[in-house]
């Protein structure tokens, strides 16, 4: 990026700069992915290893990684879906700072 854009980037305020959420961009890639099996697993491993400090433990733990496995297996795509909704409803839970709550753009 040039110096222009960089200046032009940082009178925007804090929205600007705000830094993406991997995790979420994760849980979206799952949702979008239920139909790859191996790569349902790819991401519910990595998703495994993220912590959130305030569940008190991984964003997607090892039980909710095999229900959401299990479903895609056996073709319940709805029944992954739904079990990837509830943890990431559960994530985004008064987390207004992961853009809950603020208008689309």
């Amino acid at each position: 990026m040039d110096e222009q854009g960089a200046a032009g980037e940082r009178g925007k305020g804090f929205r600007a700069r705000k830094r993406e959420d991997h995790a979420l961009v994760l849980i979206d890639e799952l949702r979008a992915s239920l139909d790859d099996v191996p790569g349902v697993k790819r991401i519910l491993r990595e998703l495994g290893r993220f912590y959130d400090p305030i569940l008190g433990g991984s964003i997607m733990d090892l039980r909710h990684q095999q229900e959401i496995l299990a479903a895609v297996e056996a073709g319940r795509t709805d029944e992954a879906l739904a079990l990837i909704t509830a943890r990431y409803e559960l994530y985004i839970k008064d987390r207004a700072h992961l853009g809950k709550g603020e208008p689309a753009e």
